[in-house]
């Protein structure tokens, strides 16, 4: 919760996401923390970026609410009964949400703030249906086409540049999370899981491309990244079937212990996830498969050429997941020959950049 029920503040920041996405916003948020002042700022945010934002951002309040409201009744009403006063105490100067897909749940929290001016994205083609409105509210359009592949940092770029009233660059508001080279085994981090199970890549073909990439690689050592809880046996046999052994099997608790995996890995590979944009914003070398549910939306983007995101098109993308096939080709038909010879070309540039690094370090 805020330090003080009823303070105002210069600027608050309306984001309630996924993991991933509040990585995307990063560059957003820190510029315009900058700006307005850490103490001066409040972060509206869900509980499950909240340690992401809480490690980024130490010094700025926070309020945090679900990331989404999936029914009226309980989901809607239970929040509301919660948190609204909270969020009629809320005083700001400037209002800015930072997630771009419009709901009346992010409409009616808008409206609880006692904000002067609200400030959002326009996106005309959301397809979603919504009763309420965003009031006293400076509007950018949502972008249909980004140079740099992703419209959501597009978006974001377009709202942060209408806030402050000056240019902003693409580059200002790229995600960055400090890490550094892995410096132990060579070690290929394998997080298989994304948010929904559609946009995940086969068991099999994953195996098949770690076995190709062993092939090449034969001293990297395999571990597989999982959720708590989830079930191991499809990659487990999977991994057998392809002669892929001794294999290691991770399960991250929390947000610090997925950072410091990915952190101490040689190489990634994951489907579009919250791993893939740790990662990305981490700089470090990975690979990702990327669905056409909704390509270019959150992804590609990358921070150097160690990043690569393989796709294979179809010509129903932008379906918004709603499969119209028996399975979703646009991932089961990136062929594991492909994924391998990514992640062997990612490798040897990383390897070149270690050893960059390394003779600037001792020069």
């Amino acid at each position: 919760m805020p330090r003080a029920k009823g303070r105002r503040y210069r600027l608050a920041i309306l984001k309630l996401d996924r993991l991933g996405d509040g990585v995307l916003s990063l560059g957003s948020v820190r510029l315009l923390v900058k700006e307005f002042g850490a103490d001066q700022t409040l972060l509206i945010i869900s509980n499950v970026a909240e340690p992401l934002f809480r490690n980024e951002f130490p010094g700025v309040d926070m309020l945090v609410l679900p990331p989404f409201s999936q029914s009226f009744w309980p989901d809607f009403v239970q929040t509301m009964i919660w948190h609204a006063s909270w969020l009629r105490a809320i005083q700001a100067d400037d209002l800015v949400c930072l997630r771009h897909q419009p709901s009346d749940y992010l409409h009616a929290i808008a409206s609880l703030v006692r904000a002067r001016q609200m400030h959002a994205s326009e996106w005309l083609g959301a397809g979603e249906s919504v009763c309420l409105a965003y009031t006293r509210c400076r509007r950018v359009p949502y972008p249909e086409y980004s140079a740099e592949g992703c419209l959501e940092l597009e978006a974001h770029r377009r709202v942060t540049q209408s806030v402050l009233g000056r240019s902003v660059s693409f580059n200002d508001i790229i995600p960055v999370l400090h890490s550094s080279f892995a410096t132990g085994d060579e070690t290929l981090l394998v997080c298989p899981q994304a948010g929904a199970a559609i946009r995940q890549y086969p068991p099999a073909s994953l195996a098949l491309a770690i076995a190709l990439f062993l092939q090449a690689v034969p001293e990297m050592r395999v571990v597989v990244c999982l959720p708590p809880g989830t079930l191991r046996t499809p990659y487990e046999q999977s991994l057998q079937n392809a002669g892929v052994s001794s294999v290691f099997w991770v399960y991250p608790a929390n947000l610090g212990e997925l950072r410091q995996a990915i952190s101490s890995a040689r190489l990634v590979l994951a489907p579009d996830s919250a791993p893939a944009h740790l990662t990305t914003a981490m700089n470090k070398p990975g690979v990702f498969l990327l669905g056409g549910g909704h390509y270019g939306m959150f992804a590609p983007w990358r921070r150097s050429t160690l990043q690569v995101w393989l796709n294979h098109h179809t010509d129903c993308y932008q379906c918004q997941w709603r499969c119209s096939h028996a399975e979703p080709f646009c991932i089961t038909h990136i062929q594991p020959s492909a994924v391998a010879a990514a992640l062997q070309s990612v490798y040897a540039a990383a390897g070149v950049q270690c050893v960059l690094a390394a003779k600037k370090q001792s020069a």
